[in-house]
């Protein structure tokens, strides 16, 4: 374990093991319900690329193929991201899945390579990256799924007004907050707002679902002690 701490912290580490220590971080603020695990989110479109491009009548055909060029490269982006998952799951917990290799393979690799140069170790991270971004695709694939069932049990047709929810995550009229539905034997997380100003729903309390707010995808909650 000393070994491995001090290869942890030595130079030649010192970045992946900083990116690990920040996504460690990151979590510990999650399970305190400090932070959302949808912090810092991507949305990535899988499909096809809609971008309103206004071109002038008179626009010479240089402009037209700059154009053709930009939409093309913004849809070969997205295809990449999607390959990796990135949108499918939430950003820090694909990080996480890509920042843990990375450690791994770092500590191994300039282990096995009695490698003692930080600027040679900078070289390695290419590699790195590359190996860690298809260790994580394999990784985060079955962990998308999962996400993307989640996604459309919050996106059915039948409302939860009437049902008790738990507080995941605190909150009030302004801040969203997550919680919990049992829901015909199967657990649902919904987001949250109270119903009214200066209420506020605490994490682990019980909440009324009195109401959704279709535009902002979220459920208005009441205080309500089972």
């Amino acid at each position: 374990m000393k070994e491995l701490f001090e290869a942890a912290f030595s130079g030649v580490n010192l970045i992946p093991t900083i990116l690990i220590l920040l996504i460690l971080v990151y979590w510990i603020f999650v399970i305190l319900g400090a932070l959302d695990m949808d912090f810092l989110d991507v949305e990535v479109d899988s499909g096809d690329v809609d971008l309103d491009v206004s071109l002038d009548a008179d626009a010479d055909m240089d402009t037209e193929v700059d154009t053709d060029t930009d939409l093309g490269s913004v849809a070969f982006m997205n295809s990449i991201l999607t390959f990796f998952n990135l949108g499918k799951i939430p950003f820090m917990v694909w990080l996480s899945f890509l920042f843990i290799p990375m450690w791994c393979i770092s500590i191994l690799m300039n282990h096995f390579l009695l490698n003692g140069s930080f600027l040679l170790s900078l070289v390695f991270l290419i590699p790195n990256i590359i190996v860690s971004l298809m260790v994580s695709k394999v990784l985060t694939t079955p962990v998308a799924a999962m996400f993307n069932k989640l996604k459309h049990n919050a996106e059915d047709s039948f409302k939860y007004a009437g049902k008790v929810c738990t507080a995941l995550m605190q909150a009030d009229h302004k801040k969203y907050g997550q919680a919990e539905i049992q829901h015909e034997g199967n657990t649902f997380r919904i987001t949250i707002l109270t119903k009214e100003d200066g209420v506020l729903l605490q994490k682990g309390e019980t909440g009324l679902v009195i109401d959704f707010l279709e535009d902002k995808k979220c459920y208005i909650v009441e205080p309500y002690k089972i």
